[in-house]
């Protein structure tokens, strides 16, 4: 069997790509496209224009890697606008035989790391737009204390067990 891009050495698919990219050792790069959601259809195909137009900003959470691999040692030093432009002719006229999202277009995104710098490049309708923190973002998750409170405030709730926790985080 042939290793796929998102496979471990066993053939179990990889987990955490994002975080496997972003401790990589070596120049690499990522492919990003919308996940399949009817909630966030609007944003496919859009541009950044557009996107800021609807009060929007590409969230990393819509996003899923549709490939990771390493940069290719002929683009070790040419500028990232240069790479930028070639992964987008590769994905769309040669795609790699394990690629199995679609052709690049506007709303997807290509991940950087060169030299251990990251750079997140946005496809827009000309070009590429830099994604500053994009990689940064971490899903927002209530608080402990948030979660607390809210069991605190439930009906159910032990009013001896609620009453030590507000004490104790000061609810």
């Amino acid at each position: 069997m042939q290793q796929k891009w998102n496979q471990n050495f066993d053939g179990e698919p990889m987990t955490d790509i994002p975080q496997k990219f972003l401790n990589a050792g070596c120049d690499v790069y990522m492919v990003m496209q919308l996940r399949h959601d009817e909630k966030i259809l609007d944003e496919r195909f859009a541009s950044m224009r557009e996107l800021h137009r609807r009060g929007k900003t590409p969230d990393p959470e819509h996003y899923e890697v549709t490939y990771y691999a390493d940069l290719p040692a002929m683009w070790q030093d040419a500028p990232n606008n240069e790479v930028l432009e070639e992964l987008f002719q590769m994905f769309n006229l040669s795609r790699p035989q394990d690629f199995e999202g679609h052709s690049l277009s506007v709303s997807d995104v290509i991940a950087l790391k060169r030299n251990g710098e990251v750079s997140v490049h946005y496809v827009d309708s000309i070009g590429f737009k830099d994604l500053q923190g994009f990689l940064d973002k971490q899903p927002e998750r209530p608080s402990v204390l948030m979660n607390l409170k809210e069991k605190c405030d439930a009906p159910e709730c032990n009013p001896t067990v609620c009453r030590k926790a507000r004490d104790e985080h000061e609810l």
